[in-house]
């Protein structure tokens, strides 16, 4: 990974633990597999990253409401 690529999924890590309320480890372990799952099935990878966040938001979120 890029270092530039590296920064970008870290502070998106950070601003979904913050927004979310979730560990950062936890986010991140959340993230890093959905990233590579995303990416195995993207033809395209431009935004990858939006995608891959808007997942792991969503995951959270699910998480949260059914109290886990």
């Amino acid at each position: 990974m890029m270092l530039k690529e590296g920064n970008l999924h870290l502070n998106a890590i950070r601003s979904i633990a913050k927004e979310t309320g979730f560990m950062e480890k936890d986010v991140c372990s959340l993230y890093m597999m959905t990233l590579e799952t995303l990416t195995k099935q993207a033809r395209i990878k431009d935004y990858l990253t939006v995608l891959v966040i808007k997942e792991v938001k969503n995951m959270l979120v699910k998480s949260k409401e059914s109290g886990r």
